[in-house]
């Protein structure tokens, strides 16, 4: 297992986001979103040169969500464009608080194809950042393994689960997690995963039966988890600093915080309380990307 209190690199690290590129369709109108695209935002706000490997339709949206992207920083240029599938959405809607999603099928991330021009950059990864919903068809299947193939032994490769019904399926679960070596999910998801494996300790089993090194599990207003083979943090979470937000990409933002603290060899204990008071900065915000000009990141001695 690697260590992960080391002296910090250098550089920023090259953050690969692989997956989604969609429109939030909120009841007041549309913002961008999707998983991947929120973890890649957050990691170049917080300083990697992040790049999304996604696609979008040859569409009035998809050329609206590549000019926005790029306007926040992030290099878009592996945004495939499909000329056939639309630009995805997913309707958001709320239930004591929590958010629900209506997930379009058969769009454009649906069909995110390998490009061996690809090669350089993931050669180049120190995270790759996935889930299982741009799994969920056989040409995604291929796709990130034939990618995750041309990353150094030693990357970050963060399985952010966002499982999704119907899309859950133990196959693509599966799959996902035999690609990572760090699994971040909730407690929604601990509930799916131990149906689907049949298992009452979902970490301890990713931990000791899928040799994954690190679980983070996020616990919404109750902070989050760590947990490794050999040492488990909680830490309670930060209070939000508007009521005015809520909890869309917290917790896509939580992963791309953990991951850069990880890339600069962060003690655990430092890297689970910078990316809970990164979550909770986003989710006093409405919106999955909302700015991080005012972001102050949190200190050792704070």
């Amino acid at each position: 297992m690697r260590s992960y209190v080391m002296t910090a690199d250098a550089a920023p690290p090259r953050f690969i986001a692989w997956g989604e590129l969609l429109w939030d369709l909120f009841p007041e109108g549309a913002r961008l979103g999707g998983a991947a695209a929120n973890a890649a935002y957050h990691a170049q706000s917080l300083g990697a040169q992040a790049l999304l490997v996604s696609r979008v339709g040859a569409d009035e949206l998809g050329t609206r969500a590549l000019g926005e992207l790029s306007a926040r920083g992030v290099d878009v240029r592996a945004i495939q464009v499909d000329p056939d599938a639309p630009t995805g959405s997913v309707r958001v809607s709320f239930e004591n608080g929590e958010p629900r999603y209506r997930i379009d099928s058969d769009v454009a991330w649906d069909r995110i194809a390998w490009q061996s021009e690809l090669g350089a950059s993931f050669q180049r990864a120190k995270v790759i950042c996935f889930g299982t919903l741009a799994q969920r068809s056989p040409l995604g299947f291929d796709a990130i393994e034939r990618a995750l193939g041309h990353a150094p032994a030693d990357a970050i490769r963060l399985c952010d689960l966002n499982v999704r019904e119907p899309f859950a399926t133990r196959k693509i679960v599966d799959h996902a997690l035999s690609l990572a070596n760090v699994v971040k999910l909730n407690e929604n998801e601990v509930v799916t995963l131990a149906r689907l494996f049949d298992q009452p300790d979902i970490v301890s089993w990713l931990l000791a039966e899928r040799a994954i090194e690190l679980v983070a599990l996020t616990l919404g207003a109750r902070g989050a988890v760590l947990a490794t083979p050999s040492e488990r943090l909680e830490h309670p979470g930060f209070p939000l600093s508007s009521t005015a937000g809520d909890p869309v990409g917290a917790g896509d933002a939580f992963s791309a915080a953990l991951a850069l603290q990880l890339c600069q060899k962060s003690p655990l204990a430092l890297c689970l309380a910078r990316a809970n008071h990164y979550a909770a900065h986003v989710a006093s915000h409405a919106g999955g990307m909302p700015s991080a000009a005012t972001y102050r990141l949190l200190t050792s001695t704070d």
